[in-house]
């Protein structure tokens, strides 16, 4: 080929074999200082591993394909026949470890006189490893050819001349045996008529390197699935060929098993009344059952590898959705929870069950969703509610009727006023009313290690003026209920009264964990003298009390009314001598608003509201004050870095919410939220985030921010978002 001439680049641009080559190519060009890389293709680029920006710092030594400066004149420098030169080399790429390569090297001088050498790369795996031990030594193939895994066997003209140790394992035939049978008859009868076609397609392609999997009998009859990868050199008796054997029975038989499994779970899913989902940590849905578009009406292909605020959802409800995903992405514990969705202008309940789903390294990979609708149900509460209602409307008529007795009673009789007589009359009226409280709960998020700290810090002096003490016990990470905060608060307030007068106590302990079932569970401890057994029983039953010259019996009774009514679970452990241990669960259940657009009577209070946008762009703070121009609108003020919002919104503690944008040219708005809470923990911060980075998402919300909205920013989202915190 050196008597050839031609122009490199018409070559190059011929038929645009160059750049569509499968093979890396790498051409070069001689110069005074030594070769200089002139091009290469886009599958040298893939090889490795970086792109055209990079070309200017690759050189043919820092790239591999020659050791040094010495190896490469070694071939410049000689004469290179028309079949060129094969050598190996070590390609190395830009974020992985040097890759064993033959390279076939040609020289070529175009009309001009300019020398150019153009190399092709092939990687073998270990039949370049096979190929460089038998340069070096036949025992040091040998050694290694016993010490691995793979099958190896080597064919000259056809015919078997060394089988391994390995492939003795994998065949059940000892060698001898193995070079009286056709490699063919081992494979499978299914199998023979796929495996002809496949590797003739594939040497008619590439008739140096193939490679093939398989499914074989061995010499038990086990059938086996083997990966064979072949490769072909010539020699100066004609051909020797060398086929690499791995068996991957164990592999195939894992995927099969996990595409089983896949398929019985997609069955089963599709033929499930309920909702099922699985979400990725990308933020995107991989799997819906057809359920859901019965259900939403939305297309199955509308979700897949879209996030929920893609999806055309009742915005309040994907909002609400999102959030939930993420809290089991964060924490990796169940969710179980209720949500209202508008579908077609009618109000759907559903129940859902969030799931998390590890990885190998223990982090969440994603979370399986299944929602059931219970509107139905909702609707059977509601009409046991309005007869619960009537109930109780009644029970409020006969409390105010024994409140006007006992008034009446001390009207009559003023020495009545301070009685036991009158204060049990009160005690039963405010125990028949609670009725009504309990059916208009209003649950609401409770972070429940601050309500604790608030509550412990209102009763301290009550329990300290009766010469008692009041421990505090709350776990190192906080967690978030949805509750009736005046009724929980009744709840311990009566057990703790409880504890402070029970016979013999000196320290009442309050507190809280998180049970086995993933339930937050309140606790009340006193150290006085027990609980009989026998009397275990009664302790929740309205009037039953041990010190009846002072109490009315109706201080546990309404705390077990009022956690059943939350659907939780109230319960005592008390030895004699040991005091007593009470305990009840609050479910994490929650009941969102339904979703609505504000409309233009519910924004118009908006014009008093103070909105602090944190953003460097103009081009995103004229979107955002384009958004809020005809809603209200509000009065702005911005920041365009972190030192200035930290300062400004520290001169202004009047600002009722702030729009913060992560990406800051000074300060990130991770520590631009932390720095404002050590200040103001009240204002509703909303993160600015795109939110398919879920680790942006996490670390805003950990950071101090209430609530995030993606980039691009959408107008339903801002409108509903900015209802739910400005009201």
């Amino acid at each position: 080929m050196n008597n050839v001439k031609f122009n490199i680049t018409d070559a190059l641009d011929c038929n645009n074999w160059f750049d569509n080559a499968v093979q890396p190519v790498f051409v070069m060009r001689q110069t005074e200082d030594g070769l200089v890389l002139q091009y290469i293709n886009q599958s040298a680029y893939e090889l490795l591993k970086c792109n055209p920006d990079d070309f200017a710092t690759l050189t043919p030594i820092n790239i591999g394909l020659f050791a040094d400066k010495a190896d490469e004149q070694q071939y410049t420098q000689t004469e290179i026949g028309s079949s060129g030169v094969e050598f190996v080399a070590h390609i190395i790429p830009r974020i992985e470890h040097p890759i064993t390569s033959e390279i076939t090297l040609y020289k070529h001088t175009n009309i001009d006189g300019e020398v150019y050498f153009v190399a092709f790369q092939r990687v073998s795996g270990n039949v370049v490893k096979i190929l460089e031990a038998l340069r070096r030594s036949e025992y040091r193939f040998l050694m290694m050819a016993e010490n691995i895994t793979d099958g190896i066997m080597i064919y000259e003209n056809g015919k078997l001349v060394f089988a391994n140790t390995a492939c003795t394992n994998i065949t059940g035939y000892n060698k001898e045996q193995l070079k009286d049978i056709n490699e063919m008859t081992l494979v499978c009868d299914y199998e023979r008529e796929r495996l002809m076609k496949l590797m003739q397609a594939q040497m008619a392609q590439n008739p140096k390197y193939f490679s093939t999997e398989v499914w074989i009998k061995n010499r038990l009859g086990q059938e086996k699935c083997i990966k064979s990868v072949y490769s072909y050199t010539k020699s100066q008796n004609g051909g020797i060929s060398y086929n690499v054997i791995t068996d991957i029975t164990a592999q195939k038989i894992t995927e099969k098993a996990l595409i089983k499994s896949q398929q019985e779970f997609k069955m089963l899913a599709d033929n499930s009344p309920d909702m099922i989902t699985r979400y990725t940590r990308g933020l995107t849905y991989s799997f819906v059952n057809k359920t859901v578009e019965e259900v939403t009406k939305i297309p199955v292909s509308n979700f897949l590898g879209h996030n929920t605020l893609d999806v055309e959802l009742d915005q309040e409800a994907a909002s609400f959705l999102e959030e939930m995903h993420l809290e089991v992405f964060r924490t990796g514990r169940k969710l179980k929870f209720e949500f209202r969705m508008t579908i077609d202008g009618h109000q759907h309940f559903f129940q859902s069950l969030m799931v998390p789903e590890f990885s190998k390294d223990g982090s969440v990979n994603t979370v399986l969703n299944v929602s059931r609708d219970i509107s139905q149900m909702k609707e059977d509460e509601n009409k046991v509610n309005s007869e619960k209602q009537q109930i109780i409307e009644n029970n409020n008529q006969i409390a105010a009727n024994i409140k006007l007795l006992g008034a009446k009673l001390v009207e009559e009789c003023p020495s009545l006023k301070d009685s036991d007589s009158i204060k049990y009359l009160a005690s039963i009226a405010e125990w028949t009313g609670i009725g009504g409280m309990l059916l208009n709960m209003k649950p609401a998020p409770i972070d429940v290690n601050q309500f604790m700290k608030e509550l412990y810090d209102k009763r301290l002096n009550m329990v300290s003026a009766a010469g008692k003490t009041l421990n505090l016990s709350l776990p190192e990470q906080t967690s978030k209920i949805y509750a009736d905060a005046k009724v929980l608060t009744i709840v311990i307030d009566q057990l703790i009264d409880n504890a402070v007068e029970a016979e013999g106590t000196t320290v009442v302990s309050i507190g809280w964990g998180v049970s086995k079932n993933d339930e937050i569970v309140f606790f009340v401890k006193d150290d006085g003298t027990g609980i009989k057994a026998d009397l275990k029983e009664k302790i929740f039953e309205p009037f039953f009390t041990t010190q009846k010259g002072t109490h009315s019996g109706l201080g546990l009774s309404t705390a077990h009314k009022c956690v059943e009514q939350m659907k939780g679970r109230l319960w005592c452990y008390s030895q004699p001598g040991e005091g007593a241990q009470f305990f009840f669960t609050q479910p994490a259940s929650v009941m969102q608003p339904t979703a609505t657009t504000p409309t233009r009577n519910a924004v118009s209070s908006w014009r008093d509201k103070k909105i602090h946008v944190v953003e460097d762009t103009d081009s995103n703070y004229m979107l955002i004050e384009a958004m809020l121009s005809t809603q209200g609108p509000p009065q702005l003020s911005r920041s365009i870095t972190g030192r200035h919002a930290i300062d400004y919104i520290r001169e202004h503690p009047d600002i009722d919410l702030i729009l913060m944008d992560i990406q800051l040219p000074d300060i990130n708005g991770y520590d631009v939220t932390r720095q404002v809470r050590t200040f103001n923990t009240n204002v509703p911060i909303i993160a600015q985030t795109a939110y398919a980075m879920y680790a942006d998402v996490v670390k805003a919300l950990e950071a101090g921010c209430n609530d995030f909205i993606a980039k691009p920013i959408q107008l339903k989202k801002m409108l509903t978002l900015l209802e739910k915190y400005l009201g």
